[in-house]
């Protein structure tokens, strides 16, 4: 009886503390420059996020962040 619930009691830590596995986007982000001006609008699957606008390395660092949440490959 003793083994049966120490065995329970295994199985029960082993399997409450595990999470779920990090499944990786697909989505990919990309940078579109202005026509006229020399800034960057961030793309996620060829779809603006917003409708900003801004300098290469600030929409570089908007592209990081976004892959950092696992919302898009850069």
């Amino acid at each position: 009886m003793k083994l049966k619930i120490m065995a329970l009691f295994f199985l029960m830590i082993q399997f409450s503390c595990s999470s779920g596995k990090i499944i990786p986007t697909s989505d990919v982000c990309s940078l579109k420059k202005h026509y006229k001006d020399s800034v960057f609008q961030v793309l996620i699957n060829k779809k603006p996020i917003s409708k900003h606008w801004y300098i290469y390395e600030d929409a570089k660092d908007v592209t990081k962040l976004l892959a950092d949440q696992n919302k898009c490959m850069h």
